[in-house]
């Protein structure tokens, strides 16, 4: 496999048959790993970033099919942009004072009148007392009285 050429320099001999045969089953033999590592990879992000199993299992399948070097480009370019918001903890949310957004699910400090994203009202008035409450709570925090305009 190695011959050694004038001053003692090895080099790799391709002519001979276990040479080439070496070389090739480690180049498929590191493809593959690449492969396996890129199916968890994919796996693991889709999965941080959706809560839908159906474009999980599809995304898994696809670089599964087809090779890492087509699919992950293109998955990488239509995966969805942000994380999912199982990310952030409620505990600390609510914590740090954030309520968050009805239509975008962004957090946004309580004191703030519409959503940092998408501009939506974050607090409507009580019909009962007219305190103004975040859109997200099902009672009135002052009176008690239920948020009509939220769908149960």
């Amino acid at each position: 496999m190695f011959n050694v050429i004038a001053d003692n320099i090895p080099y790799f001999d391709f002519t001979s048959s276990g040479g080439v045969k070496d070389f090739f089953v480690i180049l498929v033999s590191f493809f593959i790993f690449l492969w396996v590592v890129c199916i968890i990879w994919v796996g693991k992000d889709i999965a941080s970033r959706t809560n839908n199993v159906v474009i999980q299992v599809l995304s898994i399948i696809l670089i599964t099919l087809f090779s890492p070097l087509i699919w992950l480009p293109l998955y990488i370019i239509i995966r969805p942009v942000s994380y999912k918001k199982d990310n952030i903890p409620w505990r600390e949310a609510c914590a740090l004072n954030l309520i968050s957004c009805y239509n975008c699910d962004t957090f946004n400090p309580k004191e703030y009148e519409c959503c940092i994203k998408c501009w939506e009202k974050l607090r409507i008035k009580c019909k009962q007392c007219g305190e103004l409450y975040p859109h997200s709570y099902i009672y009135c925090n002052k009176c008690g009285a239920p948020n009509i305009e939220l769908d149960l």
